[in-house]
């Protein structure tokens, strides 16, 4: 199974690279805007859970 990040990876190097046609290229596009959809709300969640404390004065 693919990583967000690896599926991330393979969909800017097909739009980069590959002859598509329009159709193929919108949907990529938009698998692509997709995840990094997901990507962006699965970061805030993480932050969002992440508490660091701040280190005392010297």
């Amino acid at each position: 199974m693919l990583t967000i990040h690896d599926q991330v990876r393979e969909l800017r190097a097909e739009l980069a690279s590959c002859a598509l046609t329009r159709r193929e290229h919108a949907q990529a596009r938009s698998e692509l805007d997709q995840l990094l959809a997901l990507q962006a709300r699965m970061d805030r969640a993480t932050d969002a859970l992440v508490f660091i404390k701040e280190a005392p004065p010297a």
